[in-house]
């Protein structure tokens, strides 16, 4: 882990879902074990459903199936898949009865890099037809000027791509863009596009700890960010160089990380 101090101009923040803004372990190993169970497997406890999150439906199942040493049959998985899809959705979409709350700090993290007038996405492996109920459950979507989620494109983290996707689309430099997450996944994907990350210590990273991974600083709370960053860039006036060429300088703020 990088710990020592760094500029950092910041001019977006990215955020994972899972594990680092919202807490959805409960309801994601409730409605697993539900497809698990009623296929004569065995139900998994929260903490090791934990484990089994970051790769969308189709790795969860596949990891599930691989920890219980049950037969990958291609039928029998699609029937859990299927299964633990329909059920995960409708946790998702219920008004009561869900297990997942946000994490700590998330409300004063986003207000506070939002009054900094950085620009907000999310970048996650999810599912949009999970994703975007979560966010208006949580009132979340009004904070967030873009949302790459599993369905976006063809890669997936810890391919870079979908952090490049949301930098290219909200007109920001991978290395003006800072990524919050908390898995290997996520430290992989920030490092191939040249990305610096904060790790959240919470989050659902048992086979890798945080503390190996390759980010700037490990946080217990969100609310931690604003001070963290320091501010956005902010650019003086051009200025006419010598040979008559525009130049941009820039001044840098110098944040705390």
């Amino acid at each position: 882990m990088q710990v020592m101090s760094r500029n950092l101009p910041v001019d977006a923040v990215l955020f994972d879902l899972d594990g680092t803004l919202l807490h959805t372990s409960p309801d994601i190993g409730s409605a697993l074990n539900r497809a698990l169970t009623e296929r004569g497997l065995s139900a998994l406890s929260t903490d090791v459903t934990q484990t089994l999150i970051g790769g969308g439906s189709a790795v969860l199942v596949e990891r599930a199936f691989a920890l219980l040493g049950a037969s990958h049959e291609a039928h029998s998985h699609d029937l859990v898949l299927r299964r633990y899809e329909t059920c995960y959705q409708s946790i998702c979409q219920s008004a009561d009865g869900h297990q997942t709350q946000l994490c700590p700090g998330v409300e004063a993290a986003l207000d506070g890099l939002r009054q900094m007038g950085l620009k907000l996405g999310v970048v996650t492996n999810k599912e949009q037809r999970f994703v975007t109920p979560l966010l208006q459950r949580f009132g979340l979507s009004a904070w967030f000027d873009i949302v790459v989620d599993g369905d976006t494109l063809a890669q997936r983290k810890p391919d870079p791509a979908p952090l490049l996707h949301a930098c290219d689309a909200l007109g920001v430099e991978p290395a003006h863009t800072l990524y919050v997450g908390d898995s290997v996944n996520d430290a992989l994907a920030a490092q191939a596009a040249g990305m610096a990350m904060i790790c959240v210590s919470y989050g659902y990273s048992a086979d890798h700890p945080v503390s190996e991974l390759p980010c700037l600083r490990v946080i217990d709370d969100l609310a931690e960010l604003p001070e963290l960053i320091g501010g956005p860039r902010r650019w003086r006036q051009p200025t006419r160089a010598a040979s008559g060429v525009y130049r941009a300088e820039e001044e840098q703020a110098s944040p705390r990380i």
